[in-house]
């Protein structure tokens, strides 16, 4: 099995709480690596911790749905947070932490205005952070209908002129061809689960984008492959998604593992 990289992952959630160090093993086996993803302040120092303990990587950041309580199946209870530049700097500060988020806009789960505002603000924060300390942002964006949210993502990255190389991804890319060129355009990636596996609904996008602008993810624990559809996702489950993109663009499952591996090392500057 080639060295693939779990671009997105959140193996200190709850539902890992009972195998964790069993799923971490077959991770090992499989030689393969792994991005640990914070969504708060406790979630980022547990993806910290993790990542020291177990040789992978993390993400620091505050994903949007945050700024109210959530219960979540996976995590169970969390409660809503402001975002706290001076204790995610400080986060920042280990040379494990590779990235800002997840972060961006949820309004799916949140559908009042005054919170719509208050993921707008505390993104822009973030978007700030990931200047000064010269780390690529995680965007987690998402709606109920329709591409608002990213046609806004786009807007505020614009305003707070977020650009030059190695900007970020979106993470769990789930619009059309027209808004990935939009970001495409700007120089992120697009990162793409096990989603893909059991819908056709991105071929399009997956098709158009070039290679080199591709990563793979598992964002476990949830979204696991069609074999697995309705049970707990881990990061192994990374290869099912490595395949279908070769499928989809006609490639060897060789190269595809490659490519996207190379694309993860570039994009967060990742040292083995």
């Amino acid at each position: 099995m080639p060295f693939l990289i779990d671009s997105h992952c959140h193996l200190q959630f709850n539902a890992f709480n009972q195998d964790r160090l069993e799923v971490i093993e077959r991770i090992k086996k499989n030689n393969f690596s792994a991005i640990v993803i914070g969504g708060n302040y406790q979630e980022s120092q547990e993806a910290i911790a993790l990542a020291e303990k177990y040789n992978f990587f993390a993400s620091i950041g505050l994903h949007p749905i945050h700024v109210e309580e959530i219960n979540d199946d996976f995590q169970g209870s969390v409660a809503a947070e402001s975002f706290d530049v001076e204790k995610f700097s400080e986060l920042l500060k280990n040379p494990i932490v590779k990235g800002i988020g997840e972060c961006g806009l949820d309004y799916f789960h949140v559908q009042d205005d005054d919170k719509k505002k208050e993921q707008k603000e505390i993104f822009q924060k973030q978007i700030q952070l990931a200047k000064d300390f010269k780390k690529p942002l995680i965007l987690h964006i998402r709606d109920k209908s329709g591409f608002r949210a990213y046609q806004d993502v786009l807007d505020i990255l614009k305003e707070n002129n977020y650009q030059g190389e190695k900007l970020g991804v979106v993470h769990f890319f789930s619009a059309d061809w027209a808004i990935a060129q939009k970001f495409l355009d700007l120089g992120f990636y697009l990162s793409f689960t096990g989603v893909i596996t059991f819908t056709k609904q991105y071929d399009e996008v997956i098709k158009n984008t070039p290679i080199g602008k591709l990563l793979v993810e598992t964002d476990s624990p949830y979204v696991a492959p069609a074999l697995f559809r309705g049970k707990r996702c881990e990061p192994i489950y990374v290869k099912y998604v490595v395949q279908r993109i070769a499928e989809i663009k006609g490639l060897s499952f060789e190269e595809v593992a490659k490519k996207t591996t190379e694309n993860c090392i570039e994009l967060f500057n990742l040292e083995f």
